[in-house]
């Protein structure tokens, strides 16, 4: 089996990690709270042993506690708790391998073949630490990661031998027969062992399942379509997954895109759809009465402009196909949001581009907004709702007593401009700051 090392030089200051023995009290000026979808003002937070302590008007804070907690000044900006990308591939990326279908083959064989797991290591540990820097605390990483780079990945980040995000891991996801690399030859499917973990049966699929156990993952990844491949997974196939991985109270989510895979998707038992880009108004209806959510992947218009010319050689006609493909989005997040489904925050960020690690994620947001999605809301997506989207609901994605102090501030006008959610000037993660402009 390959396996893959994470090898990196980056070393938390000492100073960051002083900062674990220490209690804050954090005054802000406005705080988000995720819950009500609300701004609020005068609140503090107390942090204490690396949780909420408690979040209460600042008259009500005792001479004493000011005494006690080292006061971080945050009165002129807004906090919000950490923003959480459910959908990321932070060891993945791809460059302009020209138009086509095999776009996505070329660069996994790359990554196999000619970057090597050293340098994937080394890529993945630079993007955590841009992703955190820029206020995204946690992640659900969703596979393209080699033989569980993301499991070494979150390893590192837990035992601090770099900063990083939370992370959720996938490891492999589960597909049929050639997963999504087209366009390989025969003799070359062995290739596709080292993205995937590939399903064929459902006496198979249980075992998939119980493999990625083993190795730790947070949550299963399924294939319930190949596009551009014509291969899926059978509905029995993926009912099988589902009930063992929930016996493992683990979620599970799947990659659907055409309406018959979601549909088969939900049918199955699945938590979650990512993408769901073709689907119809009786799935989504279906969707909201079983309680899947879904994570819409469709970034902004600056960020599909971005997009498209970081991957597209001959970018004719580009501003036409960008609008049509935002009206096409926008269309699908208004019924999904219109049906009842819950919505969760995920960028699918792999593409090259000249912005730096974690901006092209947050330009989801500004993409939601595009939608007519009132900004409060689209601040509760990208914290509470994905927060249980990672199964991490009971302790992440809101500022209050007893959850984790993942905490961020930013300008005062994000109440009225969600741009303001691109320079992101505080950043605590666990109760230690790595940003504070």
């Amino acid at each position: 089996m390959k396996k893959i090392y994470l090898i990196t030089f980056l070393i938390l200051p000492v100073a960051l990690c002083a900062q674990n023995n220490k209690n804050w009290l954090i005054k802000t000026g406005k705080l988000f709270d995720s819950e009500t979808a609300q701004f609020k003002t005068g609140l503090d937070i107390l942090v204490k042993d690396g949780r909420i302590e408690d979040v209460k008007p600042d008259v009500d804070i005792t001479a004493d506690q000011r005494k006690q907690y080292t006061l971080i000044d945050l009165s002129n900006s807004t906090v919000l708790p950490g923003l959480i990308d459910a959908h990321t591939h932070l060891l993945y990326r791809e460059g302009n391998s020209g138009n086509g279908p095999n776009t996505s083959t070329i660069a996994l064989e790359r990554h196999l073949t000619m970057d090597g797991d050293a340098y994937r290591a080394l890529y993945g540990a630079a993007r955590a630490k841009g992703y955190l820097e820029a206020g995204i605390t946690s992640v659900q990483d969703l596979g393209n990661s080699g033989m569980y780079g993301d499991i070494a990945l979150r390893k590192a980040i837990a035992d601090r031998l770099l900063p990083g995000p939370n992370m959720s891991c996938a490891g492999p996801g589960l597909a049929a027969a050639g997963a999504q690399m087209p366009g390989l030859l025969a003799g070359d499917q062995h290739l596709v062992d080292g993205e995937y973990r590939i399903v064929s049966g459902v006496d198979d699929a249980v075992q998939a399942v119980r493999e990625h156990v083993n190795q730790t993952v947070n949550v299963i990844k399924i294939y319930a379509d190949n596009r551009p491949n014509r291969t899926f997974l059978s509905v029995e196939e993926m009912r099988a997954i589902v009930n063992e991985a929930h016996r493992y109270h683990l979620r599970v989510t799947a990659h659907a895109t055409v309406d018959e895979s979601i549909k088969n998707a939900v049918l199955a038992g699945v938590d979650c759809i990512e993408h769901g880009y073709n689907v119809s108004d009786s799935t989504l209806m279906l969707m909201a009465s079983h309680k899947v959510m879904l994570v819409p992947t469709d970034g902004d218009k600056s960020g599909l402009v971005t997009f498209f010319m970081t991957t597209m050689k001959d970018t004719t006609g580009m501003d036409a196909r960008v609008t049509r493909n935002r009206k096409y989005y926008i269309d699908r997040l208004q019924r999904a949001l219109k049906f009842g489904v819950t919505i969760a925050y995920g960028s699918d960020d792999y593409a090259e581009s000249k912005l730096p690690f974690g901006e092209p994620s947050k330009h989801n947001l500004i993409g939601y907004t595009e939608a007519g999605v009132p900004i409060p809301q689209v601040l509760q997506i990208a914290t509470r709702n994905s927060a249980r989207q990672l199964n991490w609901g009971k302790y992440l994605g809101i500022i209050k007593k007893g959850y984790l102090p993942d905490i961020i501030a930013v300008d005062n006008s994000i109440d009225k401009d969600i741009h303001a959610i691109m320079d992101v000037k505080f950043v605590m993660k666990g109760g230690v700051v790595y940003v504070n402009k």
